[in-house]
């Protein structure tokens, strides 16, 4: 079980501030990484601001109207059961880089202490 601060994010390169126009969640609501959690309006923009985590909301920190500098918090959300799910992706991840690479044979390592070789051993006749 892990706390995870939601902060104001960046929402363009000059914006500076976020006024939060609506929430989109409530404390105790279930919400997955990247659905929205409110509404936000910029000078710039306006725009809904995703979760970072899955987890459920444990406090809401900026009430609507309040204008909020960007890296501010916004939110406190638990995120219990983050742990086992980083884990499965994280190895899902590995077994796709694993499948990906080239295996180094001895063979190979042999060819490249060969080429070094032959290439210094060329390089300094010059």
């Amino acid at each position: 079980m892990a706390i995870e601060k939601i902060n104001m994010p960046q929402l363009g390169e000059s914006v500076t501030e976020g006024t939060i126009s609506t929430w989109l969640v409530k404390v105790g609501d279930h919400v997955n990484k990247y659905d929205p959690l409110a509404e936000v309006m910029t000078d710039k923009v306006n725009a809904e601001v995703p979760s970072s985590f899955t987890g459920v909301i444990k406090e809401i920190v900026a009430q609507e109207g309040e204008t909020i500098s960007v890296g501010e918090l916004m939110c406190y959300m638990d995120t219990e059961g983050g742990e086992v799910e980083n884990t499965a992706e994280q190895k899902a991840a590995n077994q796709a880089s694993e499948q990906t690479e080239d295996p180094v044979t001895s063979e190979d390592q042999s060819m490249e202490k060969t080429l070094l070789t032959c290439c210094s051993s060329f390089s300094s006749r010059k």
